[in-house]
C-alpha cells in the first residue's frame, strides 16, 4: 500500500487549525476599527475542517489497512478464519494504541490540573481535602469513557470519539455493510447539528460532539473512501486542480456564512461542525487521494505524521502560559496585539517538540532497558 504524503501534508494544516481554535488567536484584541473578535470567529468557523479530516483520514487508513490483510491473505492462501483472525489482531493493536494514549494523557491532564488547584488552595487539611473531593467529584463515568469532556482534558473527546467509532466501523467493514453504515451516520451528523449551531431551531439537549453524531460519520466516509479507493480516484482524477481550488473556496466560504447565520443571527449554542462541513471535506479528501505526493518528505509532513502528538500536548501550554505569566506579574502581555499574534504558533511549534521529546526519551529509556536486560542475560549465562 502505497504512502499517501499528501494525508500527513494536509494533517500539519490541520492540526494547526485546531490549536488556533483553542488558542482563541487574536481574541479581545482591537487595533482601530478592526475587531479581533470578529477576526477570531471567521477563523474558528474556517479550521471546522480540522476535526473532520482528522476522523477521515483515521477511517480511510483503518479499511486500506484491513483490505491489504484480507487481499495478501488470500494470495498465501489463507483460510477465511485466518483472515479474520489477523484483521481481529491488528484490529486489537490499533484500539489498544489508541485507548492506551488517551487514559496516558487523562491522568497526565488529571495530576496537571489537580497540581495547579494544590498551588490555589489554603495549606490546610480541611481546604485541601474539600478541594480534592470536589475534584474527582467533577469527573463523571460517561465524561471519562465515552464523552471525554470537562476541564482540562476537555479535547480528548477526540480520541474517545476516535476509539468508538472504529470499533462500530471495523464491524460494519467486517460485515460488509459500510453503505449503510454511512447512510445511518450520515442521518445522525445532520440530526447532530441541531445540538450544535442548529439548536436556536430545534434544540437536541443530548452533547452531539461525540462518537455517534459526529466521528461515526466522518469515519464511515473515510472508510468507504478506502473501500472503493480505486473507484473514488477514477472520480478524483476527473477533477481539474482549479475547480477544485474553487469548490474548496466555495465549501470554506458558505461554512463560514453558515456559522454567522446560525451562531451570530440565530444564536445557536455549538460550533463543532456545520452542514457545509460535509462536502468540503469530501472535496479536500478527494484532492488529498489525487495528489497523494504532496509534501513528501517536507517538514510539514514530518510535523503532520505527529499531529496526534500536538493535539493531545498543546493544551497543556494552553493552560501552562497564563499561570507562567501570572507568576511572573506579566500576565498583561496577553492583551498586547504581538502576543496573540506569536501565541497560536509558538504554542504548536513547543507542542511538537514536546511531544517528540517524550517520544526520544521513551524510546531512550527503552533501549536502555533492553540493553541493561541483555548484558544482564549474558552474565547470568557467561557464569
Amino acid at each position: 500500500m502505497e504512502r499517501n504524503y499528501s494525508i500527513d501534508f494536509v494533517k500539519c494544516f490541520a492540526i494547526f487549525a485546531v490549536v488556533a481554535i483553542h488558542s482563541k488567536t487574536v481574541s479581545g484584541v482591537e487595533v482601530g476599527s478592526i475587531d479581533g473578535d470578529d477576526i477570531n470567529f471567521i477563523i474558528n468557523t474556517f479550521a471546522r475542517f480540522a476535526v473532520p479530516f482528522f476522523f477521515v483520514a483515521s477511517g480511510y487508513l483503518f479499511v486500506q489497512k484491513i483490505n491489504s490483510i484480507e487481499a495478501k491473505s488470500k494470495i498465501e492462501g489463507h483460510s477465511n478464519e485466518q483472515i479474520t483472525k489477523q484483521q481481529l489482531a491488528y484490529f486489537k493493536k490499533y484500539s489498544i494504541k489508541l485507548t492506551k494514549l488517551y487514559f496516558a494523557w487523562f491522568i497526565f491532564y488529571f495530576l496537571f490540573q489537580l497540581g495547579v488547584n494544590f498551588i490555589e488552595t489554603e495549606k490546610t487539611v480541611k481546604a485541601l481535602t474539600a478541594m480534592f473531593t470536589e475534584y474527582v467529584a467533577s469527573f463523571h463515568i460517561w465524561d471519562i469513557f465515552y464523552y471525554g469532556a470537562g476541564s482540562p482534558q476537555y479535547h480528548l473527546w477526540f480520541l474517545l470519539a476516535l476509539i468508538w467509532s472504529m470499533i462500530i466501523l471495523f464491524i460494519f467493514t467486517k460485515t460488509k455493510l459500510l453503505p449503510i453504515l454511512l447512510v445511518i451516520s450520515l442521518g445522525l451528523n445532520i440530526y447532530g447539528l441541531f445540538g450544535q449551531s442548529y439548536s436556536a431551531f430545534h434544540e437536541v439537549s443530548i452533547n452531539t460532539r461525540d462518537a455517534l453524531f459526529f466521528g461515526l460519520f466522518y469515519t464511515a466516509l473515510g472508510g468507504i473512501f478506502g473501500n472503493y479507493v480505486e473507484e473514488v480516484k477514477a472520480a478524483a482524477n476527473k477533477i481539474p486542480i482549479f475547480l477544485y481550488i474553487g469548490l474548496l473556496s466555495v465549501f470554506s466560504l458558505s461554512q463560514i456564512a453558515e456559522g454567522y447565520l446560525t451562531l451570530k443571527v440565530f444564536h445557536g449554542d455549538a460550533e463543532n461542525y456545520y452542514l457545509s462541513t460535509v462536502p468540503l471535506t469530501i472535496i479536500l479528501f478527494m484532492m488529498v487521494i489525487k495528489y497523494s505526493q504532496i509534501g513528501k518528505k517536507s517538514m510539514m509532513s514530518k510535523i503532520g505524521a505527529n499531529a496526534v502528538g500536538i493535539y493531545v500536548a498543546h493544551v497543556f501550554l494552553l493552560k501552562s502560559f497564563p499561570i507562567i505569566l501570572e507568576r511572573l506579574g506579566i500576565s498583561n502581555v496577553q492583551e498586547t496585539l504581538v502576543w496573540n499574534i506569536i501565541f497560536t504558533p509558538m504554542v504548536f511549534i513547543l507542542a511538537y517538540l514536546l511531544y517528540a521529546g517524550l517520544q526520544w526519551s521513551k524510546t531512550s529509556i527503552a533501549n536502555l532497558y533492553s540493553r541493561e536486560k541483555r548484558i544482564y542475560k549474558e552474565k547470568v549465562e557467561y557464569n
